[in-house]
């Protein structure tokens, strides 16, 4: 929305932000990658009765990070596309607006009834 309160589409910067969008998905992807790698190892638990039940509580804590980490990894990368296609809906959509417009137009000319033109010819 620009100043005025009318929409005017700014395709650079939709595109700046589907590219940090991108940025953020891959930091977040690479970021679970490292996580699940760092905490696959549960040895450190132990075998006895107590470490398995440390171990269940630790691998279920630790499989819902990993899983939200992935889970914002695809929201970020389904976002990048939703913008995406967005921007060339809305883009589309304004061309041929305006091409329309321009057809319109077209169809008037400068007159002698209105001072200044305006009659359609």
């Amino acid at each position: 929305m620009s100043e005025d309160g009318t929409f005017h589409l700014e395709p650079d910067r939709v595109q700046q932000g589907k590219a940090l969008l991108a940025e953020l998905g891959s930091y977040s992807w690479g970021l679970a990658a490292e996580f699940d790698s760092i905490m696959g190892d549960t040895s450190w638990c132990g075998g006895d009765e107590n470490g398995r039940k440390i171990e269940a509580n630790f691998t279920s804590n630790r499989d819902s990070v990993s899983a939200a980490l992935n889970g914002l990894g695809e929201v970020l990368e389904r976002t990048c596309d939703a913008v995406l296609l967005n921007l060339n809906a809305t883009s589309s959509t304004q061309d041929e607006i305006v091409d329309e417009i321009d057809a319109q137009a077209g169809g008037y000319s400068v007159g002698g009834d209105v001072p200044g033109g305006g009659r359609r010819g």
